[in-house]
């Protein structure tokens, strides 16, 4: 027999693995969420940015693609439009962008990195918020890591900070945004998809989402959204990195880091 003893079980506490405390005061100056499709940038974080719009932060909106594959694109673009009103956040010509690349044919290539970079060197976001790289649309994944391409460059000012929301499937979240007082404001924003919400109901199931993102936060609020900020210097910065990173989180649920171990 071994004269080994293993180490004692000591498993993380909840609160370690997932937000108990929700976040309200965005405490931020400017925000960049990037969309895939007309509609996902409010699905994703409509709660959020409906926040930042009453905290007086500015916001910018990037929808990637056209929509055709999803329906007209003239008329989800008019969607589009109409949300970001209810929302409140259409105050200037670049507040919502719309760059109508080929819906379903999303390419993750160096000119779309490129041209995402200097969008944010020129806005220069407090926050860049993406798809996360669990979705699993494509134009979702390919977002998501055309993103983390963008922010790792050179360029970029140092302080933007990446992070990702959920739409198709649900994130490893370490942060719970309380969306609580403007749920309402969302579900008004969501149901100007009607092109969408007629193939299925999106709104419902986001609701649903939400609702349950609110589990660890307690009976005062009603609804969350979730989020995960890359905790990744730029010059980390590579989807692999990003992906070890979640594999690390998992493992913390089994196999704690000893005190003094390596990060």
């Amino acid at each position: 027999m071994s004269d080994i003893t293993p180490p004692a079980h000591q498993p993380l506490a909840e609160h370690l693995l997932l937000p108990y405390h929700p976040l309200r005061t965005l405490g931020i100056g400017s925000l960049l969420v990037l969309a895939p499709h007309p509609d996902d940038e409010v699905l994703g974080c409509g709660g959020l940015l409906a926040l930042a719009v009453a905290q007086g932060v500015q916001v910018r909106v990037v929808v990637l693609t056209d929509g055709a594959a999803g329906g007209d694109a003239a008329l989800r673009e008019a969607e589009g439009r109409a949300a970001a009103r209810e929302i409140g956040y259409l105050r200037h010509d670049d507040s919502l962008q719309f760059w109508r690349l080929p819906d379903r044919g999303l390419v993750p290539d160096e000119g779309l990195a490129q041209r995402l970079a200097q969008t944010i060197t020129a806005s220069r976001p407090d926050w860049v918020l993406a798809p996360s790289p669990f979705e699993i649309h494509p134009d979702h994944r390919a977002a998501c890591q055309a993103a983390i391409m963008a922010c790792s460059r050179p360029g970029v000012p140092a302080g933007t900070r990446l992070g990702f929301y959920e739409v198709g499937q649900a994130l490893i979240a370490n942060c719970l945004v309380d969306i609580t007082t403007v749920q309402g404001i969302k579900q008004r924003a969501m149901h100007c998809f009607g092109s969408q919400l007629s193939a299925q109901d999106y709104d419902d199931h986001i609701t649903a989402l939400n609702r349950y993102r609110s589990y660890t936060l307690g009976p005062g609020v009603s609804h969350a959204e979730a989020l995960h900020f890359v905790e990744l210097a730029p010059a980390a910065l590579t989807l692999e990195a990003v992906l070890a990173a979640q594999l690390r989180h998992l493992q913390q649920r089994f196999w704690p880091q000893p005190a003094g171990g390596a990060g």
